[in-house]
Parts: structure tokens; C-alpha cells; sequence
């Protein structure tokens, strides 16, 4: 069965990366929650998608350049509170049946955050969390960092960004996912159309995609029988999976 990630929890139903849409997602029959984690000036795991604050705070500037006392200032528009650090997502989603999608985030300039790596999978660590856990990255150093931890996740997922596919190909895609030993890999799944999505698990990775939004781009994930797939809309993907299992 296509496994149904809320991306963000659910970022088109509720406020994005807020304890509401993990509490919300939590009581939907999905296998997955997406989230994103970055640093904050003072070296805390702060969950947050963008690099900047402005789209969904009352703040202004990079998410970087603030402390965690000052991000904790900050309202999540919408009605979604503080901005969660990963330690207290963590604490939420512990007692539910949700695995978690954990991409590490780059800063400004997309510059690698240091020790975003280790501080993150430490917090996963501590939590128990481990092998409840997915990684996933564009920046493939990142991965391979992850994977040099030798620890016991659910799994190691690449986030292939468009240009990638459309300046290489699907094949050295594959390959270089082959030599990296990353397991899985995830594009947006307009561009798994036609020969891309044969090429990937030919080479025996678990392909999955991002940005399933619509319920026409829905139905197509679920027909191809991806691995699993992220939504902004889990509500709508369950709908499509149970009547297409119906």
C-alpha cells in the first residue's frame, strides 16, 4: 500500500509545523508526518520549513539570525502558537502510531547548517525515535552524514530536486544514488512521468514523491503504487486511497 505523508502536517488544513497540525495529523488513519528542522542562533533544533520567518510568523528575517528565546516570541499565524523546537515536536508525536519524516534543512544561501546533523539525530536519539524515524534532505552530503551514523532508521530518503532530473537524468539519478547508499529517492511527481519512474526501481531504489497536491495528481501516486508520497492535503489522499481500495 502507497503510504500518505502529511507534508508539514497537513499544510493546506492546518497551521504549517504547528502543534496543531501534529496533533490533528495524529488522528488520521496516515503512516506518516513531514516536518522540517532547523538551527537557531544559539544552536537549538527549531521545526520550520522556511529559511526566513515572514511567510508564516509574525517575524521578519532568517530563522538563523534569532536565538531560541526570540523565536519563542514569535506567533505562528493562523492561530498556530509558538514555533515548536524538536524536542517538543518530538514529545508530541512520541505516543502516536505516526512515523516521522524528518527533513534536514539548509539555511540562507542554502549554506548547510553545522552540526545540524548530529544535533538532530542526538534529539531523535534521546526520544527513542530512532527507527520510527525517515531522513530525508535535497542536499545529498547531508544523507551521507546521516548514513556514516550507522543508526537504525526506518530509512534514508533523497528529495531530488527538479533541475537535477531535467540537467542529468533519471539513470545517474539512480546511479548516484546506488554508490551513496541512499535507499530511497523522492521527486516531484510530475517528474516520475514516463521513463523516470521504471529507471529508479530498476535500479532497486524505493521511489516515493513531493508535492502531491491535487486530487488528479493523488490518484496518479496511488496507481503507480509509489512507496509513499507527501500531500498538504491528507484528508483528500485518504478519501482517494480508501475508494480506490473500495
Amino acid at each position: 500500500m502507497t503510504e500518505i505523508a502529511s507534508h508539514r502536517g497537513g499544510a493546506a488544513l492546518w497551521p504549517e509545523n504547528s502543534e496543531t497540525a501534529f496533533r490533528e495529523t495524529a488522528k488520521l488513519p496516515v503512516e506518516q508526518i513531514e516536518f522540517d528542522v532547523q538551527l537557531s542562533a544559539d544552536g537549538v533544533p527549531m521545526i520550520f520549513h522556511d529559511a526566513t520567518l515572514d511567510r508564516v510568523t509574525d517575524g521578519t528575517g532568517p530563522l538563523a539570525a534569532r536565538t531560541l528565546a526570540e523565536l519563542k516570541s514569535l506567533e505562528i499565524f493562523n492561530g498556530g502558537g509558538r514555533i515548536l523546537t524538536l524536542q517538543e515536536g518530538l514529545e508530541i508525536l512520541a505516543p502516536t502510531h505516526l512515523v516521522l519524516r524528518c527533513e534536514i534543512k539548509p539555511g540562507v544561501d542554502l549554506v548547510p547548517y553545522p552540526g545540524i546533523v548530529d544535533k538532530t539525530l542526538d534529539a531523535i536519539g534521546e526520544a527513542g525515535l530512532t527507527e520510527r524515524t525517515v531522513i530525508t534532505s535535497f542536499h545529498l552530503p547531508t544523507l551521507t552524514q546521516v548514513r556514516d551514523r550507522a543508526q537504525p532508521l526506518r530509512d534514508l530518503l533523497w528529495l531530488v530536486a527538479d533541475p537535477i532530473l531535467r540537467l542529468t537524468s533519471a539513470r545517474h539519478v539512480a546511479d548516484l544514488a546506488v554508490a551513496e547508499r541512499i535507499p530511497s529517492v523522492s521527486p516531484r511527481h510530475t517528474e516520475l512521468r514516463g521513463e523516470a519512474l521504471a529507471t529508479l526501481r530498476a535500479a532497486g531504489l524505493n521511489v516515493g514523491a513531493f508535492a502531491v497536491l491535487e486530487d488528479d495528481a493523488i490518484q496518479w501516486a496511488l496507481e503507480a503504487e509509489l512507496a509513499v508520497f507527501t500531500t498538504d492535503r491528507p484528508d483528500a489522499a485518504l478519501r482517494l486511497r480508501d475508494a480506490r481500495s473500495a
